[in-house]
């Protein structure tokens, strides 16, 4: 009886323990904006690790499903760190959490977190 109650104890608390924030710090390339969307691209000039599940090596996303406070809080610091030629650190998952573009549902890796 107490294997069991253990056994749906540990399935109810269970999550993916592989899934960890990866890092790349580099120089802002580029950013680019859309008309057609709320997504945000942007490249450095290091790609950083490459997500299996997204198609894009070399260009990250500020995901348009996030708010657009944090969105812009984002796009703010990529912004001053471009105009002033810093480094900044994005962290991304390793895996999933890809930004669908056009057909494509899993195109460009999510931004987690920048730090300037």
């Amino acid at each position: 009886m107490k294997l069991k109650i253990i056994l749906i104890l540990s399935m109810l608390t269970s999550f993916d323990a592989n899934a960890v924030w990866l890092t790349v710090t580099g120089k802002v390339k580029n950013i680019s904006t859309y008309s057609s969307t709320e997504t945000i691209l942007v490249n450095l000039d290091s790609h950083g690790t490459a997500v299996e599940d997204c198609t894009n090596t070399t260009t990250f996303a500020i995901s348009k499903t996030i708010s657009s406070e944090a969105r812009a809080r984002m796009y703010a610091l990529l912004l001053a760190a471009k105009s002033t030629n810093s480094s900044v650190t994005i962290a991304f998952n390793d895996i999933g959490s890809c930004e669908p573009w056009d057909a494509n549902q899993n195109a460009y890796r999510i931004i987690t977190r920048i730090n300037g």
